[in-house]
């Protein structure tokens, strides 16, 4: 039901009957009265990882609520995969694509081509920037999610020290916190000595597991860090196993995303000390409802880069969640 087809239904309606002509033939009426059922399209790259599965969840849980066919592809990272699977969608001439948590660089050539047939691209966490390619990004503020997680870290150990990160490239989200929260250990105090990428997102607990724990290995007691910084949840989670398992003491943990076993680790007072809830239902909520005016009226966005806030759980406010 894409909008230049209701404007060419208006148009054929209008010519063939002339009662129509005083009437407002907009493209709000036209998307409006076709009576046709949206089509979206839904591509990621990672729906293994928790916080993926549970935005594009959600997202299709409410689109389907609003009478939306949805389809939903998954890469599995493998983005020649995923920019195929958006020219296939584009074939198919569905009324709105949307992309999850992916990367605006990696997944450019779909993106273009879907530009170019004139069919909008919305986006849940998929850039840190205003891109003009997108009808709408609604992303957290990877800012404030790198500086409140790091605080934790910080706070835990004033005098500094030294520190592991655990990011993920591929993610433009992840790369920008792991770059934030660099620069914020190095403003206090600490040393990076390491940093490693996570390659599989759907490993990425085991991935971040066996990075720790061979750290650990080669520097016991004394030598241990003061803390492992993740990027996202699965990955803190794989780092507090190894601490653990490595019985290594004061050595603490803080990454973000908000998933429920991260705040369950926190409960437990052990090295999971902090993460950050990302506003999930808001993020899903602002492009929903974005999409609902554009298959009502054909009306975009104003301002396409939204950023929204996440809230900080430590052990002081945990059991409240």
């Amino acid at each position: 039901m894409r909008i230049n087809k209701m404007f060419a239904l208006a148009a054929t309606a209008l010519t063939g009957t002339l009662t129509l002509t005083g009437c407002g033939g907009d493209a709000a009426e036209s998307a409006a009265d076709s009576g046709d059922t949206p089509q979206v399209a839904v591509f990621t790259a990672s729906y293994a990882t928790p916080a993926v599965k549970l935005g594009v969840d959600m997202f299709e849980d409410q689109a389907t609520e609003k009478g939306w066919e949805v389809s939903v592809s998954d890469s599995a990272n493998d983005y020649n995969k995923l920019n195929a699977q958006v020219q296939d969608a584009i074939s198919r001439d569905v009324d709105a694509i949307v992309m999850g948590y992916t990367s605006q660089e990696k997944a450019s050539l779909g993106i273009r081509a879907a530009n170019e047939a004139d069919i909008p691209v919305f986006a849940i966490d998929a850039g840190v920037e205003p891109w003009d390619q997108y009808t709408l990004n609604v992303t957290s503020d990877n800012t404030q999610l790198a500086t409140d997680s790091a605080q934790a870290i910080i706070e835990a150990n004033p005098d500094g020290g030294q520190v592991l990160l655990i990011g993920w490239d591929s993610h433009p989200g992840i790369r920008a916190r792991t770059v934030v929260a660099e620069q914020l250990f190095a403003e206090n105090g600490f040393e990076v000595v390491g940093n490693h990428q996570i390659q599989s997102p759907a490993a990425a607990q085991e991935e971040a597991l066996t990075y720790v724990q061979d750290y650990l290995q080669a520097h016991p007691g004394q030598d241990a860090p003061e803390g492992v910084w993740a990027g996202f949840d699965a990955a803190g989670l794989g780092a507090t196993q190894a601490i653990e398992s490595a019985g290594a003491q004061d050595v603490v943990v803080a990454s973000m995303n908000g998933d429920d076993f991260a705040i369950e680790e926190i409960k437990k007072d052990g090295p999971f000390v902090a993460t950050v809830l990302q506003d999930w239902p808001t993020i899903i909520g602002k492009v929903v409802t974005s999409m609902d005016t554009y298959f009502t009226d054909g009306s975009r966005p104003e301002t396409n880069h939204v950023e929204v806030p996440g809230t900080p759980i430590t052990r002081e406010n945990a059991s409240q969640y």
